[in-house]
């Protein structure tokens, strides 16, 4: 099996309005003894090169796309803390407010 002595990384991300910005990154590498680790290394490197080069991005719909998704139980949290929230605020709302509303008169 014949290693590589070079990686490659590309990204191209949409910028929501039709277009793309696309970042890539090339490097070379030494496997002279070090083999699949260094190949390993370089390209973590690459991707974090592209990804660095990405996030500088005028567009917001390219930032965004690079983020990681959350976790399925960070969103239910968030999820369950808002829904929580919400229902302090009605709560509050419905109980606060019968002593200063007037009767209409229909």
């Amino acid at each position: 099996m014949q290693v590589p002595d070079h990686v490659s990384f590309r990204k191209q991300v949409s910028d929501g309005n039709y277009g793309s910005e696309v970042a890539e990154v090339s490097l070379d590498v030494d496997i002279v003894g070090q083999g699949e680790e260094a190949i390993a290394a370089a390209l973590a490197l690459a991707r974090r090169l592209v990804h660095a080069e990405l996030s500088e991005s005028p567009s917001y719909a390219v930032k965004r796309a690079l983020e990681y998704p959350k976790p399925l139980e960070e969103r239910a949290r968030e999820s369950a803390e808002l829904e929580l929230a919400i229902g302090k605020r009605e709560a509050y709302r419905d109980g606060d407010d019968d002593d200063d509303v007037e009767d209409l008169p229909y």
